[in-house]
């Protein structure tokens, strides 16, 4: 048998997250063959699932879970008002989806069955739940305890988003520019633009004007804007403006950069929660302008729900009168001049039509079939093109709203997700004081020394801190931390803070998601660290070179403190290979007549910055993992 020849040899491999590549080769760097081969390969490995499906789902749980234990505790606080004035009250309202053969209790009406009123009473006086939220929020008359439980209770199912503080004195304009004073800063801060408007009044009330359509509000916003040319770099405060509108812009264009061609449009008017990870891969640090543009366009369209109303149930109130106006004078339209179309239009439901009777989700014999806002106006667009002819005033605006899609808005939909919890909190504030005046039991202390009207206050405006996560103690993912006196008391939003030790359990939250080394078993590192922040940046730099020579120790820490500590207003934004050729010609460590060609080594951007770990005084989680890190004790300056 032939001995085999043994001969020294190198092994490379290439590690990324989903792969691994190899190759051998002798010591001159041949590859090597074996039976006729190369002897250099890839090794495909799955991506790993994010699991975002599942995030949702789990998100979608909690949030109806949390629901129905507000919904709870409001029952638990107005039983006993409400089963001494009607015994079968939350009886019927519990029953109200079953079938009339599969209640216990036999009654024709879901809510009210008194002899001088029930539900059609109730329905005649209040046509929406808004009109009795209204009322009650607006008049100190007395009025019956299953009324205020209705209008509470409504309150208290949708009580609005916490995505951003505001006061629940302030005026409803406050958030708007508030939001959009914080998108100028943004925009100053890391690219450099001023893109404060010469009248700012007239720019954020063309943004909350309501019914106006989106090319108008564009070219009204856009108005004294250059449209910048397909070669020209950098954001544009033209297509900034366009976004803000509504309209779809191509990224490319929004921010002046050819490696976004490829990208699909955005458009504020969608939600970019679906789509937020795809756009994070493709904008990058880009994305915090697209966010922030987004909070503005949300409230602005806030301020157009609510308008000059003080209370939300006053705006809905209005829509509502404005619908029944359009429709009476639609209806009135067809009866004039084409009364043949209007069964197909209003009635007809055996046919899968985008009519009124599917918008208005009437009962269809075709399957319950029913259609969106935006079908039903093509559908009455194409059904009625006659009206685009039409010399009224009156049908010329109908006319407009139905080509705009804004015609005969729903008082509930996806809009309504722009809305404050605050905004709600001063409507159920006004319907709980009116309504202690002729409740008594609201305003009596009971034995946890909290009032009725207390409670459901702070269970309105309560949320669970995302640090403390789930309070089940037999959760399998369970880190809350019970404070000694309130081991076995069932917690409330009222007695949350007394019972949960909110800083063991953050520190538990923040000891569950540090991951362990498989090398040495010791934390790992926060990107956000300051560490870790500078060892980013020092790989970046320390290439760095001028005609062939290095960048001393000194000047590098200097241009660090200068340009990313403490940058002056000229050097904020984004660090460039340009920027950092200007400083070192202020600094003199360069002469003049030394060319940008000289420097080499660095990207013409610098990915890496140190605002996130030095622009905050208080530590972070990065600083509380490297305080407990045993072996991190190397200083990144070592790297200078």
């Amino acid at each position: 048998m032939k001995e085999k020849t043994q001969i020294p040899y190198y092994l490379g491999i290439d590690a990324g997250s989903s792969s691994v590549g190899w190759a051998v080769t002798d010591t001159m760097y041949h590859v090597l063959k074996t039976k006729g081969k190369a002897m250099w390969g890839v090794r495909l490995f799955p991506d790993a699932s994010t699991a975002a499906e599942r995030r949702t789902h789990r998100a979608a749980r909690r949030r109806l879970q949390r629901r129905k234990q507000r919904l709870d505790i409001l029952e638990m606080l107005f039983a006993p008002a409400l089963n001494e004035k009607d015994p079968q009250f939350l009886a019927r309202m519990h029953e109200s989806d079953l079938w009339q053969e599969d209640k216990s209790i036999n009654s024709k009406y879901s809510l009210f069955s008194d002899s001088n009123f029930n539900d059609c009473d109730y329905h005649a006086q209040y046509p929406t739940t808004y009109h009795l939220r209204s009322e009650l929020a607006h008049s100190t008359d007395s009025h019956d305890v299953r009324l205020v439980y209705l209008a509470l209770h409504h309150l208290m199912k949708s009580r609005g988003h916490f995505l951003y503080e505001i006061s629940e004195t302030s005026d409803n304009d406050s958030s708007l520019r508030d939001k959009f004073d914080d998108f100028c800063t943004l925009l100053s801060d890391a690219y450099g633009l001023d893109f404060v408007p010469h009248n700012m009044d007239n720019y954020l009330n063309i943004l909350k004007t309501p019914n106006m359509r989106v090319t108008e509000k564009a070219a009204l916003l856009t108005e004294g804007l250059k449209k910048p040319s397909k070669n020209e770099a950098g954001i544009s405060p033209f297509y900034i403006s366009e976004l803000l509108a509504g309209r779809s812009v191509a990224l490319s264009n929004l921010f002046g950069d050819d490696r976004f061609k490829d990208a699909k449009k955005i458009t504020l008017q969608n939600d970019l929660d679906a789509n937020y990870n795809e756009l994070c891969e493709v904008l990058d640090d880009h994305i915090s302008v697209v966010t922030a543009a987004k909070d503005v366009y949300d409230a602005a369209r806030f301020a157009e729900i609510i308008g000059t109303h003080r209370y939300l149930c006053d705006a809905k109130i209005a829509v509502y009168k404005q619908n029944n106006i359009d429709l009476r004078a639609l209806k009135d339209y067809i009866k004039a001049h084409c009364i043949e179309r209007y069964n197909s239009i209003f009635c007809d439901k055996e046919d899968k039509l985008d009519n009124y009777a599917a918008y208005s989700q009437y009962h269809h014999k075709s399957g319950d079939y029913t259609c969106s806002q935006e079908a039903f106006c093509k559908f009455l667009k194409k059904s009625l093109p006659e009206m685009a002819e039409s010399k009224s005033p009156v049908i010329a605006t109908i006319y407009q709203k139905i080509v705009d899609g804004s015609f005969l808005p729903r008082l509930r939909s996806s809009e309504n997700g722009v809305i404050p919890y605050q905004l709600q909190l001063r409507e159920l504030d006004a319907i709980l004081k009116n309504a202690s005046s002729y409740l008594p039991f609201l305003v009596q202390q009971q034995s946890d020394g909290y009032t009725p009207a207390e409670k459901i206050r702070k269970t309105f405006e309560f949320r669970v801190p995302y640090f403390v996560g789930p309070l089940n103690d037999k959760a399998a993912h369970h880190w809350a931390v019970r404070s000694e006196t309130g081991s076995k008391e069932k917690i409330y939003p009222w007695n949350f803070n007394r019972l949960i030790d909110l800083e063991c359990s953050a520190e538990a939250f923040l000891v569950n998601l540090i991951g362990r080394c498989t090398y040495t078993g010791d934390p790992v590192l926060p990107k956000d660290s300051l560490l870790y922040s500078e060892y980013m940046l020092l790989n970046e730099l320390n290439p760095l070179k001028i005609d062939g020579q290095p960048l001393s120790t000194e000047h590098k820490k200097q241009l660090i403190k200068d340009m990313f500590i403490h940058p002056v207003s000229k050097q904020k934004g984004k660090v460039t290979k340009k920027k950092i050729y200007e400083y070192l010609k202020s600094k003199g460590w360069i002469s003049k007549a030394t060319n940008i060609d000289s420097i080499n080594g660095i990207d013409d951007k610098i990915k890496s910055d140190l605002r996130s770990a030095f622009g905050s005084a208080q530590p972070s989680a990065g600083l509380w993992a490297i305080s407990r890190c045993s072996t991190a004790s190397f200083r990144a300056e070592e790297m200078i």
